[in-house]
């Protein structure tokens, strides 16, 4: 057997492995006799074909298992024992020709181009500034947080005219280009609309101005601020009829309801924390919703640095990767996704990920971060849990426990778990490295600069 390893530049490599007979010839041999003694060949009891038959008739694909296998082995234990730290993995060489043709050659070789993982060194220390928010909750926070609350719980009451928030009912009807009903189009479809939400500042106006009884002529794209799905769903037609509705709808309004502000009393303490440990004063009530906006916002502010660590890792680690091998291994493993006319545009997003990993794992590796059994299983709660939350199941529970434990029996699952606690992990020391610079600022300060950063980006 021979290897060779051929260093193409920096970032690519084709390992080449070649096989002669004296390599395989004994598993193969040994693997024929093994499979001699339970199969079963017509004309003779089980076990009991003689070798030469058995050669005949499976010799062929057991030397092809058998010196793919090895091939495959010996590429394994060659990056292995000589550290070699690749990306992705190995593919059939485009540069160097593979020679397996088992029908007709004893003599094989392989060929696969690896695509070389970068060296670099960390760039990252206490030179790097970075602002770490603390954001101020005041009381007109709190008065914000507490109105929406006491509107979600206040009761619906009817009124004359709508105001911004309130919400307009009616009956929905499709016209046709002379203003009458459509026969056989969207017909009677009950429909609820909250005037502040549409964006058309007419017909927004339109329906401010409007009182229960009264019929309207609106633009049923614009009433729904031509979303596909809220159409489809008030109309209750499939998705490819909304864009063949008239625009024109008639909207005759019902009625128009105001909810109404809950009373700061026992009852809408009890509502919200239960009934056993609910403030017992107006002000107990504003000190505990200051508690957890508080830390909503600083949980906000973590995440923000986290965001803001992320840039910085891709700004200092400007770090080259072996994109043409990398495009191919893509679409080749994953053509789902990629393929020759997008790989291009979405390597970029890929790049930047992979570099901040390659980073990542090379600050794991300084810090000698290690991933614990029950780190791993608080990260699997965790993500389950999120989970469950996206579909407003708040208090799982043993739910939770029982999902994300069947889930750790995956080892691609387990990877990925382990993964998020070493990033965890990694940014946390990161933190350390780096200067944090604390920067008092409001809600609005704060949510101004969020939003002035993802316009800039």
């Amino acid at each position: 057997m021979k290897v060779n390893y051929e260093k193409v530049d920096e970032l690519n490599a084709t390992l080449t492995i070649e096989l002669g007979a004296e390599d395989y010839a004994p598993k193969v041999e040994k693997e024929l006799r093994s499979l001699q003694k339970t199969i079963a060949i017509r004309g003779f009891r089980p076990g009991k074909a003689p070798i030469e038959m058995v050669k005949r008739f499976y010799g062929k694909s057991i030397l092809a298992e058998e010196v793919q296998r090895m091939a495959s082995d010996t590429l394994n234990q060659y990056l292995t024992d000589n550290n070699i730290d690749i990306l992705g993995y190995p593919l059939s060489s485009d540069r160097i020709p593979t020679k397996f043709n088992p029908e007709q050659d004893q003599e094989f070789s392989f060929s696969f181009d690896l695509g070389l993982a970068p060296v670099f060194e960390l760039n990252i220390g206490q030179a790097d500034v970075m602002e770490h928010f603390q954001i101020e909750v005041d009381n007109q926070e709190i008065d914000k947080d507490i109105d929406y609350m006491r509107r979600r719980l206040g009761a619906m009451t009817a009124v004359d005219h709508a105001e911004a928030e309130d919400m307009i009912s009616g009956t929905l009807n499709e016209l046709n280009e002379q203003g009458e009903l459509l026969e056989g189009g969207a017909l009677d479809k009950q429909a609820s609309v909250v005037p502040g939400m549409v964006q058309d500042e007419t017909l927004k106006n339109q329906l401010l101005s409007a009182k229960a009884g009264d019929v309207l002529k609106v633009n049923i794209y614009q009433l729904f601020n031509n979303n596909d799905t809220v159409i489809r769903n008030t109309l209750g037609i499939q998705a490819e009829a909304v864009k063949d509705l008239n625009m024109e709808f008639q909207f005759s309004i019902s009625d128009i309801k105001r909810r109404e502000l809950a009373e700061l009393n026992e009852a809408y303490y009890q509502e919200i924390y239960g009934p056993e440990n609910y403030p017992a004063s107006e002000e107990e009530y504003r000190q505990r919703v200051k508690q957890n906006l508080e830390r909503y916002y600083a949980n906000e502010a973590e995440l923000w640095l986290d965001h803001q660590i992320s840039h910085l890792l891709s700004e200092k680690h400007r770090i080259n990767l072996p994109e043409s091998f990398l495009k191919r291994w893509l679409t080749t493993t994953k053509q789902e996704t990629y393929n020759a006319e997008n790989i291009d545009e979405r390597f970029a997003e890929e790049g930047d990920v992979l570099r901040r990993q390659l980073v990542i794992e090379k600050i794991a590796e300084a810090q000698n971060i290690q991933v614990t059994e029950d780190e791993l299983r608080g990260a699997a709660y965790e993500y389950v849990a999120d989970l469950y939350r996206q579909y407003g199941l708040m208090n799982a529970g043993n739910l939770i426990v029982d999902y994300a434990e069947k889930q750790l029996k995956d080892e691609d699952f387990k990877r990925r778990m382990a993964d998020r606690v070493v990033q965890r992990k990694a940014f946390e020391a990161i933190r350390g490295m780096v200067t944090l610079k604390p920067v008092p600022v409001s809600v609005e300060q704060y949510f101004s600069h969020v939003n002035e950063h993802k316009h800039h980006h």
